[in-house]
């Protein structure tokens, strides 16, 4: 008796026997993933430009709840025109974004755009943390916060094959 054979189990003589089925579920996902992750692509995509069109064309009206923040986390006088020309910068992106075209040159302008509303937490952290706690977000904090999750999208979205 060999060391190999005290650490392997002794398998059965036939060793034709067929690999065990995998489970219904799982081979009908399997077969349906390429085709979801394809559409999921494109559906986090419009969503995406959907969102930026949307909260920029809310800044441009001036309808936007996020309109003072803006104001508030500028280091300079903002004037009147700040917002919606911001807004329309948003709405610019988002139509980009629908667009598909040129992603390479879009891809660091959302993640400028993206980045810049960090500000908030660095500059005027009393309105982003409850009581001085990076862990405990008021709610403008979880507003800018989840723009991490923007961020991943666009470069999920901007960065992917062609084909």
């Amino acid at each position: 008796m060999s060391v190999s054979s005290q650490i392997r189990p002794q398998t059965s003589s036939s060793s034709s026997a067929a690999p065990a089925a995998a489970p219904p579920l799982t081979a009908f996902f399997d077969r349906l993933a390429p085709r979801l992750h394809r559409y999921g692509l494109m559906l986090l995509r419009v969503g995406l430009g959907c969102v930026f069109v949307w909260f920029g064309v809310l800044k441009v009206i001036g309808q936007s709840p996020a309109a003072q923040l803006v104001v508030d986390v500028i280091p300079f006088d903002t004037g009147s025109w700040f917002v919606p020309a911001l807004g329309w910068a948003e709405v610019a992106l988002g139509v980009w974004l629908l667009s598909a075209r040129a992603q390479q040159l879009l891809l660091p302008v959302l993640a400028g755009h993206l980045l810049g509303t960090f500000l908030v937490l660095l500059l005027t952290p009393q309105v982003a943390f409850d009581h001085a706690n990076p862990l405990l977000l008021t709610m403008i904090g979880e507003f800018v916060v989840k723009n991490v999750v923007l961020l991943a999208g666009a470069v999920v979205v901007t960065t992917r094959p062609k084909g």
